[in-house]
């Protein structure tokens, strides 16, 4: 049996009309599995990191590979997820 890794649901909220498609920045994907919609304002992702470790490593991809600005970001914390949250 694999061992199942424990994560947290981050959602990302862009409020700029600077969007870039996640997928184009560069190192953004050792955040965790991520998802945008179709017009790159909403991301999720499932992540390991802490949420304040996620906001900084965010903040500084964001800072050095596109050209929107970190106050237009809103980070949501949702609830943690893992192999046994469905029992």
């Amino acid at each position: 049996m694999a061992f199942q890794l424990w994560y947290t649901n981050y959602f990302i909220d862009i409020n700029s009309k600077q969007t870039i498609d996640p997928k184009l920045i560069p190192g953004i994907d050792e955040l965790g599995e991520f998802s945008s919609n179709g017009d790159n304002t909403a991301w999720h992702f499932k992540s390991q990191l802490r949420e304040d470790d996620f906001k900084r490593h965010l903040t500084q991809l964001l800072t050095d590979n596109t050209q929107i600005d970190p106050q237009d970001v809103t980070v949501t914390k949702g609830i943690d997820g893992g192999p046994l949250k469905m029992l």
